[in-house]
């Protein structure tokens, strides 16, 4: 772990190149040396109905969720979200800068108690 979710509003991916958001966000977050570079796992979709804000047509949103284990400090999760924010708003300053986006990363930690999992990775 962690995970990396991104979420985006229908027709962003007109305005954000979403492959090389993620891409970028993953890399970071990969080579960040915060995490195992194996365990990291990112994935991108698409909110096919989304309403943001007034509802105009040119809003959008892109909101990336990182869920991660418990039992890392502060300024970790911090640093990480930091990083995840910056390769993101990278890929997406031109859309930014035109307007009407909405780019945010929320860091969650998962209960170990409430997960389970089987990992076939050497």
């Amino acid at each position: 772990m962690p995970h990396i979710i991104i979420d985006y509003s229908r027709g962003a991916a007109e305005r954000v190149a979403i492959e090389e958001l993620t891409r970028a966000v993953h890399r970071r977050v990969r080579d960040g040396g915060l995490v195992k570079p194996t365990v990291v796992r990112t994935f991108a979709r698409e909110a096919t109905v989304s309403c943001v804000g007034d509802e105009h047509p040119d809003n959008h949103f892109v909101q990336i969720i990182v869920r991660m284990a418990p039992g890392r400090p502060a300024e970790v999760k911090r640093e990480l979200l930091k990083s995840v924010l910056e390769a993101a708003r990278d890929v997406a300053a031109s859309a930014l800068e035109t307007g009407r986006l909405g780019l945010r990363a929320d860091l969650y930690e998962s209960d170990p108690n409430f997960a389970f999992q089987d990992i076939a990775f050497t």
